[in-house]
């Protein structure tokens, strides 16, 4: 879980944003998101197969698919490293070329005019936070605290969701195969939608401006979440378990879907307004104490209410009553901090355009005075030269 949702993402697009220039970022960088989502589809098809191929549902057949799909993983992690290292190779190529270009057209200024330009550019190496110090940054904005408590509160929702829907899960499918097997069918649907969405979710931002897109993926998680909640709650003997799977599986989908299309662009789009400082570090401050933060208060809060009212046999579908507080209370807290960065992107939109056409004309009169003068001074000299050549 933590490989899939922090590893495999991060060295994803540190590889991008290494190879890949700035020039091409607007124009790549979406078809890789676009890409990116035919991955469950293509691995719920692949999970689907194998598990038709089991012969028997006990332990036996369940080892020899996951043996299976043990071995697919393998070929496509080999297959991943490959890449990567074919990708690094053609960027290195491609920057030996440039810097040959740039050493020849360079030569080519110096034999034309005599000249040599020395252009040096020094960068200031980028300093990792602490988590001291990531929470003295995200203390010092207004806008980074909102940011983060987006992420936050995200994370904790999806947590009191997960498990219980898996939870209801469990109870639906008990073996492993079919629960597998239901598992496969869901990342297809996952994939699809989000396929989808991503296509039009710019044309939604257009549309709709940031604080009513970013407001989408809470509504839309929130009222779901309730009709789930509410569905545990009433039990069995008013709405049937594959009812209540039903609803939390719509539910689960959408937890994934607006965050794939809506909820991740959004809050990239959030850092725009803000400083090249605050860009840095407070992206670094919302991942540490955004996200980790809130998958551990969403497990902890789980854990203690299993404790507390879990009952006898510990169950968390127990907890469904309190674990339904917790998220429209999260619901809440977030929508709260959209309204926050909201506010911002409408003053940065309202804020008056600077009129530079008069500072213009007067350096341009300027310039225009400099010249006249070098020019009067290189006539005097001129025709003082005359002069003294005349005398001798």
């Amino acid at each position: 879980e933590l490989w899939a949702s922090a590893g495999v993402p991060l060295l994803f697009w540190q590889c991008a944003n290494d190879v890949t220039p700035m020039s091409q970022a607007k124009r790549f960088y979406p078809l890789f998101a676009v890409t990116g989502n035919l991955a469950p589809i293509f691995s719920g098809k692949i999970m689907s197969f194998v598990i038709s191929l089991q012969k028997t549902n006990d332990d036996i057949g369940f080892g020899s698919t996951l043996k299976t799909l043990s071995v697919i993983k393998a070929v496509v992690g080999i297959g991943i490293v490959a890449i990567y290292q074919r990708v690094y190779a053609m960027a290195e190529e491609r920057d030996r070329k440039e810097r040959t270009e740039q050493s020849l057209s360079t030569i080519r200024g110096i034999q034309k005019s005599g000249k040599v330009e020395i252009t040096m550019k020094f960068e200031k190496p980028k300093k990792k936070l602490t988590l001291k110090e990531s929470a003295k940054e995200l203390m010092a904005s207004r806008e980074l605290k909102a940011m983060a408590m987006m992420v936050f509160c995200y994370n904790v929702c999806v947590e009191l969701t997960e498990v219980l829907w898996k939870a209801l899960l469990r109870k639906t499918y008990p073996t492993k195969s079919s629960y597998m097997a239901y598992m496969a069918r869901f990342s297809q649907t996952v994939g699809w939608v989000a396929f989808f969405l991503q296509l039009v979710a710019s044309e939604i931002i257009n549309v709709f401006g940031w604080k009513w897109t970013a407001m989408i993926p809470p509504v839309t998680m929130g009222v779901t979440a309730v009709a789930f909640f509410g569905a545990i709650i009433a039990g069995e003997e008013h709405i049937p378990l594959a009812q209540a799977l039903l609803i939390g599986t719509v539910q689960n989908v959408a937890n994934k879907v607006t965050k794939y299309s809506l909820f991740d662009p959004c809050k990239e789009m959030a850092y725009i307004p803000l400083g090249p400082d605050a860009k840095v570090k407070g992206k670094a401050a919302v991942d540490v104490l955004g996200a980790r933060l809130g998958r551990s208060m969403g497990s902890a809060t789980q854990q203690l209410l299993v404790f507390l009212v879990g009952g006898a046999s510990g169950s968390i579908l127990n907890c469904a009553p309190y674990l339904g507080t917790c998220y429209v209370v999260a619901i809440a807290v977030w929508s709260n901090a959209v309204s926050v960065l909201g506010r911002l992107f409408d003053s940065t939109d309202d804020s008056p355009k600077v009129d530079n056409t008069q500072k213009l004309e007067k350096i341009g009169e300027a310039i225009t005075i400099i010249k006249s003068i070098e020019d009067a001074k290189r006539e005097k000299k001129k025709n003082s030269k005359g002069k003294s050549e005349a005398g001798k």
